[in-house]
């Protein structure tokens, strides 16, 4: 209330133009529903509640469980229970994320039901059997979680699906049920690898589908005819092998349709729509071609750093490719006051103090988080304008501002300025606010962002002053603790610092400099006289040499 209303006496004494920075709304709540673990624990007690209620209702009288259902619920706890112990020690780093929890047991919840459905579809349409095991769509959690959430916890929903999937079928089809949703969902999720376009992923759905066909016929599901066999068994086994992969392809296209929806509802980010983000006629990149066009040349070779080093130690490249496009928007509010849009124009911080000079330089990501957030962009585009400086020192600044209160103290020890006029310099002030980075990707683009525009001070780059310029930046970065909570081994900081200085030192290789050709000059024709032998005379500032073509090596 009182910084409204100091905020209104500025506006009117001309101080403040009365408008306000965009920044995420972060209350307790929201901490609690996206971190707290009352939440997390509501989530998994609501599902051990529905998969009960689903397995006992719904089961068949043959059912592993028909008629015990206290003994359903006590198993599907245990399982339950196995599941959040399981996901803790491998996965703990989104065993926090509430969002994440529930998408996962939500994907797992919708598999039971089609699970439910395709059986009802194969007794109802081929109630002579042999399309049991074909039509199930075993594909849709492994592949739903693996391009949400990551591979890793795909492996999860293919376990916890197929076990609690299990105890809805009848008990001499358990096991097979098991089996078929396990290779099945394997499969699917090493298909899922580099998926960045619908049209791959509808492949992997078709060739996951081939791969539960084999399974069949190895398992006996799918009676392989003999040459002899008549056109009705081999219409019949044309007709199972389409149906698995029909349903397979189906799941899939099913699941590239959802994506969007689904992302939308848990702020789910996958690699398909980050192909979507990487379009360059964005109108924040278009109005930085013209506004700003040293920035955004700046931005694209970040982009290829970071996605170079992304792809060597198994980060998001595309996540990091489009980022890097976005991390420095905030320029586009000052681009003259940025090195590298100033040209050989004069230099604007010429005339400003450095704390004022740092002070602009600081503000271009909180304005970047500004124009981020009044654009709608990703979270998790803005995570990276916030920490793709963290919270390092502007040295140059810092070290200018050191100089202008020794060049003073010397004047007031010389008698020529006051005590009053020795400025108090302190590092805090020329650092900026962070936070750090917390994602791989996020201290890929921070160290690639360094990387890149130091390179720009460059004379003459050799492999070596590249090599030594790229382990000074990292050696500051690590000393400086801005690597801290970043999830780096020092194995990906070596990856990452090869991967750099292999795409600079292409980008910056020494070119030949061809020998300038004056007009004229092609194919010269020695002047011939008589009773000499052929040379060449050349008149140079007033002297002149004789060269033989001969012992010169010509022909």
């Amino acid at each position: 209330m009182f910084h409204f209303l100091s905020q209104k006496r500025l506006q009117s004494r001309g101080f403040s133009s009365g408008q306000k920075r965009r920044k995420p709304n972060e209350t307790a709540i929201s901490s609690m529903m996206r971190s707290g673990w009352q939440v997390c624990g509501l989530l998994f007690v609501v599902f051990v509640a529905l998969v009960s209620f689903w397995i006992i209702f719904s089961s068949s009288e043959t059912a592993i469980f028909a008629g015990n259902p206290l003994q359903a619920v006590v198993v599907v706890t245990v399982i339950t229970a196995t599941l959040v112990v399981h996901w803790q020690v491998s996965l703990s780093q989104t065993f926090h994320q509430n969002s994440t929890i529930s998408l996962m047991l939500s994907i797992i919840l919708i598999q039971l039901l089609l699970v439910k459905l395709s059986e009802y579809v194969a007794t109802t349409f081929a109630p002579e059997g042999g399309f049991r095991f074909l039509v199930e769509p075993y594909i849709f959690a492994p592949i739903a979680v693996s391009l949400l959430v990551g591979r890793r916890h795909g492996t999860f929903a293919v376990v916890y699906a197929s076990l609690f999937g299990g105890m809805t079928v009848a008990k001499d089809q358990a096991f097979l049920f098991i089996i078929f949703s396990m290779i099945c969902g394997f499969v699917a999720i090493y298909l899922t690898k580099g998926v960045r376009k619908r049209s791959r992923l509808v492949m992997a759905g078709a060739y996951s589908g081939l791969a539960c066909v084999l399974l069949a016929v190895t398992l006996g599901q799918i009676q392989w005819p003999g040459l002899g066999a008549s056109a009705v068994e081999w219409e019949m086994v044309g007709k199972q092998a389409l149906s698995a992969i029909l349903v397979s392809t189906l799941t899939a296209v099913v699941v590239s349709g959802l994506l969007p929806l689904i992302e939308a509802t848990f702020r789910i980010t996958t690699d398909v729509s980050w192909m979507e983000f990487a379009d360059l006629n964005h109108p924040l990149l278009k109005r930085m071609t013209i506004e700003a066009p040293g920035t955004y040349h700046h931005s694209l070779v970040v982009a290829t750093l970071a996605e170079t080093a992304a792809e060597a130690i198994g980060a998001s490249a595309i996540k990091c490719r489009v980022c890097s496009y976005f991390h420095d928007i905030g320029k586009m509010k000052k681009p003259a006051y940025f090195v590298e849009n100033i040209g050989d124009g004069m230099n604007p911080h010429d005339e400003l103090t450095p704390n004022m000079s740092a002070l602009i330089v600081m503000a271009h990501v909180k304005d970047g988080v500004d124009m981020a957030l009044k654009h709608k962009l990703n979270t998790e585009i803005v995570s990276v304008i916030q920490e793709h400086h963290g919270t390092s020192l502007i040295q140059f600044f810092y070290h200018r501002a050191l100089k202008l209160r020794d060049e003073i103290q010397q004047q007031y020890e010389e008698g020529n300025a006051h005590e009053e006029d020795i400025p108090e310099v302190k590092k805090e002030s020329f650092r900026y606010a962070g936070p750090k980075p917390t994602t791989r990707e996020s201290a890929i683009i921070s160290l690639a962002d360094s990387v890149e525009s130091a390179s720009r001070s460059l004379q003459k780059p050799t492999p070596k002053k590249i090599d030594e310029l790229i382990d000074g930046i990292f050696r500051d970065r690590l000393n400086d603790g801005q690597l801290d909570d970043a999830a780096l081994t020092l194995r990906d900081l070596a990856t990452i610092k090869n991967s750099f200085a292999t795409t600079l030192r292409s980008m910056m290789h020494t070119r030949i400099e061809y020998p300038k050709i004056e007009e004229g000059s092609e194919n010269p024709k020695p002047r011939k006289k008589k009773g000499k032998s052929p040379t060449t005379r050349i008149k140079s500032e007033g002297t002149e040499k004789t060269t033989d073509p001969v012992a010169s090596g010509g022909s």
